[in-house]
């Protein structure tokens, strides 16, 4: 949990869904900082991609580059699984990462569009 989450108010929001965020808070930011800027951690975040110059190397690069994040600095998460979803958009390259929490044993998937931005998440599947 990040220091500034622990003053803001969370009424409706029990210990297991604030774990959770916690979690999904923490894959934003690191998913989300150009490695080498935004911390001060070794290997934090993506790199720089623009020297791949074909999809599957650049799709290749972020499975890469995600695995080894989570691994290094997402403790609370077991990676089970990093694949890529079939999309007839050249431009969109968009992922399914499958996790288990470690301390419940429940899967976590996340899909990521990297078009729109768009990160959903699903709990306990």
């Amino acid at each position: 949990m990040t220091f500034f989450t622990k003053f803001e108010e969370k009424k409706d929001i029990d210990n297991k869904n604030l774990y959770l965020l916690s979690i999904v808070e923490n894959l934003n930011h690191m998913l989300n900082t150009k490695k080498g800027y935004g911390s001060f951690l070794k290997g934090y975040g993506i790199r720089d991609m623009n020297q791949h110059s074909s999809y599957d190397q650049l799709s290749a690069a972020i499975m890469e580059e995600v695995k080894y994040n989570i691994e290094h600095y997402e403790s609370r998460l077991l990676l089970e699984e990093i694949t890529l979803l079939d999309d007839s958009n050249p431009f969109r390259i968009s992922f399914k990462i499958r996790c288990r929490i470690k301390e419940t044993e429940k899967s976590l998937v996340m899909e990521f569009d990297s078009v729109y931005k768009d990160f959903t998440v699903r709990y306990g599947c």
